[in-house]
């Protein structure tokens, strides 16, 4: 999307529209890489266009070992699903209250949610940068899965009862219907620049 939309608007507006989401990105990498010990260095929040692509934003991270460069690169995406399923939470546990106080709050609040999934389900998802060293952590995931399971070691699944009880199930499925709204901005975005490049002949 926001490589799309740097073809029609200058990359200071990308920014301002993007910049809540690159912050917790980066922040993510940021914070995760400190967990891990694995030094840090310059953080940028700004777009650039490298070789025709566009970042976003940046953080340098110090070389280490592919098991905690894969998980500072996966960073994002759970914090990014955390935001999302906790301010679904927040937003259907408090829907009566906001619509009793004030409908025009309600309102407000709605639209604010709606910015929040875009730009956080826009720039959650980690870069083939950021993925970096994961290929290799995944084969030797499924090595040793594929070992246990021929010696025998099976995984108890009932533990998966206690994870997912029914209100947490209810959570992911209200917050599967709330993606659904920036998925269709994004559909509806895309429709559009794509309307307009066929009728300029482009």
């Amino acid at each position: 999307m926001s490589r799309t939309l740097s073809n029609f608007l200058s990359i200071n507006i990308i920014s301002v529209i993007f910049l809540p989401g690159v912050i917790v990105h980066e922040l993510s990498h940021l914070f995760m890489a400190a967990i891990m010990f694995v030094p840090v260095g310059r953080m940028e929040f700004m777009p650039k266009k490298e070789n025709n692509k566009l970042r976003l934003g940046s953080v340098e991270i110090a070389k280490t070992d592919p098991f905690r460069r894969a998980i500072i690169g996966f960073a994002p995406v759970v914090v990014g699903l955390a935001i999302i399923i906790g301010s679904v939470y927040f937003f259907s546990h408090n829907t009566s209250f906001l619509q009793s106080e004030n409908y025009y709050i309600f309102i407000a609040v709605s639209l604010i949610l709606m910015y929040l999934l875009f730009v956080i389900s826009n720039t959650m998802f980690s870069s083939s940068r950021d993925m970096e060293g994961t290929a290799e952590i995944l084969i030797i995931l499924v090595i040793i899965f594929t070992l246990a399971y021929a010696l025998g070691f099976r995984f108890p699944f009932f533990y998966f009862d206690r994870i997912f009880t029914k209100q947490t199930v209810g959570l992911i499925q209200k917050s599967e219907l709330f993606l659904l709204a920036p998925i269709l901005i994004d559909v509806a975005m895309l429709a559009t620049i794509r309307a307009l490049k066929g009728k300029d002949g482009y």
